[in-house]
């Protein structure tokens, strides 16, 4: 199967997508394109970057007055809308690849592979939940849900699995999945959505992996943006990319 990388970025990211192409280039194979999507209003900022082998959209996602944060997620949930590769791999600003991998090396028995990590391990010292994303979810599918579903960059998708996701939210909900992302503001998880649905409704689209039977060793490092390149991160990327 084709698959292409999908990359959403914006202006404030800029400064890392060079090294996450860079990654790109040197440790992953099997792909077709590179897409980087970013606002229309970023279109000018990014041509310094002097792309060759990647293809610059503008976002197909009408802002209007959706957050930003929102407008990236949804993005991502109609990746088919730029691509006709059956399979799709999610990539982000801030993400390095750090050893070499292909799509095949993210799927078990022909499907992509998806982490998942039961809630009742994810709590505080109190016996709270550690993060917000299930009551989050429960509300996007209208059903109780037992896992986090966004445990390990990168993220690879069947096409087929986000027009799935899109039919099933304005079925439940009687809107647009644009409409119900942008009411809930940034109460929203991109990821943790698509792999709950398919986990109860469409199960073929994916391999679940229970992260208490064990973790795969990742292939990429996850950076934080918002906390800048600072010369130790600088450093460090260059010595993996060099």
């Amino acid at each position: 199967m084709i698959c292409d990388v999908f990359l959403r970025s914006y202006a404030s990211d800029l400064s890392w997508v060079p090294y996450a192409l860079r990654s790109i280039h040197k440790f992953v194979t099997g792909v077709r394109d590179i897409i980087i999507s970013i606002p229309p209003q970023d279109i000018d900022v990014f041509g310094p970057l002097n792309l060759t082998r990647e293809r610059l959209v503008p976002s197909k996602v009408p802002e209007g007055n959706m957050d930003g944060y929102a407008v990236q997620q949804l993005d991502k949930l109609i990746a088919d809308f730029y691509t006709g590769a059956e399979l799709i791999m999610f990539w982000d600003s801030d993400v390095v690849a750090v050893h070499p991998f292909c799509p095949s090396d993210l799927m078990i028995a022909g499907r992509p592979r998806c982490l998942i990590t039961p809630y009742s391990v994810l709590v505080d010292a109190h016996g709270q939940q550690a993060t917000p994303w299930k009551a989050i979810v429960e509300k996007a599918l209208g059903r109780t849900v037992e896992h986090e579903k966004m445990r390990q960059h990168v993220f690879m998708t069947h096409r087929d699995a986000l027009a799935g996701l899109r039919d099933y939210m304005e079925k439940l909900h009687g809107c647009t999945l644009r409409d119900y992302i942008s009411a809930q503001g940034r109460a929203f998880s991109e990821f943790n959505l698509l792999h709950s649905w398919a986990y109860y409704f469409a199960p073929h689209f994916f391999s679940f992996l229970n992260t208490e039977d064990g973790v795969p060793e990742p292939y990429v490092k996850q950076y934080w943006s918002h906390g800048g390149i600072t010369p130790e991160i600088l450093a460090e990327m260059e010595k993996l990319l060099a």
